[in-house]
């Protein structure tokens, strides 16, 4: 393992049950907020499915461009607090969240560490 600290952990997003949307019509209107309660929301996923489906002619032509957006957390963790870290530790807090990022990214992309440094 890359993270000889310990000092990565998981992290478990929770949403709300209630989103609000922001919404423009068009440049020239105003931006207006939507409540999506959970029935809202699952309406709205069946219908992006449902396009989905007809698009594909359910699954039978393939979508050749498309893109797929994935939220990805981790928790850093110090044995110290910020300052302490810095002025009683010595160390540069920055480096060590570089390190940490440097091993998401190995992980994420299946590549080494000193390959993703290289590109």
């Amino acid at each position: 393992s890359s993270d000889l600290d310990s000092a990565l952990r998981p992290t478990v997003i929770k949403t709300g049950d209630v989103w609000t949307k922001r919404r423009q019509q068009n440049l020239l209107t105003n931006m207006h907020k939507v409540t999506l309660t959970p029935g809202i929301q699952k309406k709205g996923r069946n219908k992006a499915f449902d396009l989905l489906d007809a698009l594909s002619r359910s699954g039978s032509l393939p979508i050749a461009c498309a893109e797929l957006h994935v939220f990805v957390a981790a928790t850093h963790c110090f044995e110290n607090s910020l300052m302490a870290t810095v002025i009683q530790d010595n160390i540069n807090p920055i480096e060590k969240m570089e390190k940490s990022m440097l091993i998401v990214a190995s992980t994420i992309f299946d590549l080494s560490p000193a390959h993703l440094l290289k590109n």
